[in-house]
Formats: structure tokens, C-alpha cells, sequence
């Protein structure tokens, strides 16, 4: 029998605008992206493509994020995230098209970075529903179980991963995870409302030994 998960207040990332939002005049050429820092220890990132620093995605936040940024699209674009103190700890090139979304996660701890980059699509959900994805940003070796509600919605969610965006009837919910091999490995968080149309990440950070910002949390923000 699986011991009570211990419940984790909900973190609700605030930005300038929400994480779907985009500019009004995009240059050309350009792809929309979005930096979200979930690094342990690593209390403010900032973001480089091709060796040229991001607008708007500089000093971000541990359970931060930028927003959606112009970013010049092409193949092998080398996105860089930087520390505070300026050295950079995580980078990856990757094909990016324009006028496309893509999301790009720091994880892990900054002495062992996590890099996860998906591609985005926000393609409304059908009428009455929400549409959530679940990123897997912990510095533990966890295989990420989510629940709704204490139902099963998703599994299999491993390290530096991130799951298929979908539905979930619009409503209050409180999402928990677990580990189904180690009952110890678990979050979550209060009660939420996912509102009709719109679509959600839901991120875990994070390692059991932690405690406050660095125990395992689920944080969830919008993309749209």
C-alpha cells in the first residue's frame, strides 16, 4: 500500500505574459520560443542562440520562465544557457522553423544539467476540455506517474523527458506524481483550475532530500 503523498503548494509561475503569448511584429525568419529555468542551484539563467544573447530571456528565475522570444530559425541553432555568474552550463543546436513554438527546459542540479526541448503545439483544445504536458526536470532518476484527482492520467515520464499534450475535462483538479518503484518519490499540489480552451505545462523539479524550492514540486504554467 502506498504511503500518503505529502502535499505541495502549488507554484503559479507569473511573467510578463503568459508563456503563449507572442509579440505583434515578429521579425522574419523567426521562430517563437520559450526558456524555462527548473535548475537546481542555479537561482537566475540567461539564454544565447548562436552566440547572441536571447532578448527577453535573461535573469530568469529558478520555476521561471521567458515567454515566448523571437528567435532566428534555421538548423543547428545553438541554444545556451547561461548562470548568473555568466558560464555557461547547457546547450544543445537544434532545427527550428518559423513561425513554429518550441519550449526549452534547464533541469537536473547545474553540476549535472538536464536539457529537454519540445516542440509546441497549440492547437486549441476541443470545446470543454484543457489540454496539460508533464516535463520530467527532477535531478533524481524518477519515472514520473501523474495523477488528476488520485486517477492515473499519464506514466512513464523518465529524466529529461517530456509527455504528449492531453485532454483533461476543464475543471478543479489537484495533480500529484509518483514513482511507482519508490513510493518516497512523490509531490503534490493544491487544488486547480484548468479552464476550458486552454493548454498547460505541469513541471517537476526537484529531489526528495530537498526541502522549500528544492524538495520535488510540481509547477505548472500557460501556454496560451
Amino acid at each position: 500500500m502506498r504511503k500518503k503523498r505529502t502535499s505541495i503548494s502549488l507554484v503559479l509561475l507569473v511573467s510578463g505574459c503568459l508563456m503563449g503569448c507572442t509579440k505583434s511584429s515578429a521579425p522574419l525568419n523567426t521562430a517563437n520560443v520559450t526558456f524555462v529555468n527548473g535548475c537546481l542551484s542555479a537561482s537566475a539563467i540567461s539564454v544565447k542562440a548562436n552566440s547572441i544573447p536571447v532578448d527577453g530571456a535573461s535573469v530568469i528565475p529558478f520555476w521561471g520562465y521567458s515567454g515566448y522570444q523571437h528567435v532566428t530559425a534555421g538548423a543547428g541553432v545553438n541554444l545556451t544557457f547561461f548562470l548568473s555568474s555568466g558560464v555557461p552550463f547547457a546547450n544543445r543546436a537544434v532545427n527550428i522553423t518559423a513561425p513554429d513554438h518550441y519550449s526549452a527546459f534547464a533541469g537536473g542540479d547545474a553540476s549535472n544539467p538536464q536539457y529537454v526541448f519540445a516542440t509546441d503545439d497549440l492547437t486549441p483544445p476541443s470545446k470543454g476540455n484543457a489540454k496539460l504536458r508533464f516535463v520530467n526536470l527532477s535531478a533524481e532518476n524518477i519515472n514520473e506517474t501523474v495523477t488528476a484527482n488520485d486517477s492515473i492520467v499519464t506514466g512513464g515520464i523518465g529524466p529529461d523527458s517530456v509527455s504528449a499534450f492531453l485532454l483533461l475535462r476543464a475543471g478543479k483538479y489537484t495533480l500529484g506524481m509518483f514513482d511507482p518503484s519508490n513510493d518516497s518519490l512523490s509531490a503534490a499540489t493544491d487544488s486547480l483550475t484548468f479552464s476550458s480552451g486552454k493548454i498547460y505545462t505541469v513541471i517537476l523539479t526537484g529531489t526528495h532530500l530537498g526541502s522549500g524550492t528544492t524538495g520535488l514540486a510540481l509547477t505548472v504554467s500557460g501556454n496560451n
